[in-house]
């Protein structure tokens, strides 16, 4: 697939974007992911997690950790309502800086993508929905979509689907390796 491209966003804010993320993933891990920040914050946990895990899920650190351990820490119903509220918070950030850093009638830019994939218009609910799926898809959706100027209500249903399914599937995983 190919996009415009021609990015208005200065570097250093997306250098700043990165080093944050990295840092915040940093901590996380450090205090043992979803479960240390629970037992450090206990009931007031989730206004940590939450927030962490959607920045997370906007940079290429891993916020799957945090998915899982919501699953295992608040069970399946609560824990895929965390990580569905993150995921999708995390979508539509990526989907806005995209969005607003493009300028109309620029260069190309290639996406890495499954050949399949890149023949469906980026506008299309089958490209929003099953491309997050794929290596790579999450972040590559978001920002074709931004890049496409695709409306935000279509992006917005489309992000809201996926990650549904994503965080169900991720909170079972969690509820999985507590089981064992």
């Amino acid at each position: 697939m190919t996009v415009n491209k021609e990015c208005g966003l200065p570097a250093y804010i997306v250098l700043v974007f990165l080093v944050v993320g990295y840092l915040a993933w940093q901590w996380s891990e450090t205090l043992g992911g979803a479960a240390g920040l629970s037992a450090k914050f206990g009931g007031m946990a989730p206004l940590v997690t939450i927030p962490l895990h959607l920045l997370l899920s906007a940079t290429p650190f891993p916020s799957e950790t945090i998915g899982v351990g919501n699953g295992a820490l608040y069970g399946l119903w609560v824990g895929t309502l965390y990580g569905w509220l993150a995921w999708w918070g995390g979508s539509m950030l990526e989907y806005g800086i995209a969005r607003r850093s493009v300028k109309p009638n620029s260069e190309t830019l290639s996406i890495p993508l499954p050949r399949w994939l890149q023949s469906v218009p980026a506008s299309s609910p089958l490209f929003l929905i099953v491309g997050r799926f794929v290596p790579l898809g999450y972040h590559a959706v978001n920002i074709a979509a931004g890049i496409k100027q695709v409306s935000l209500w279509r992006h917005t249903w489309c992000s809201l689907v996926s990650n549904l399914i994503y965080s169900f599937a991720m909170s079972s995983v969690g509820i999985g390796l507590i089981s064992l």
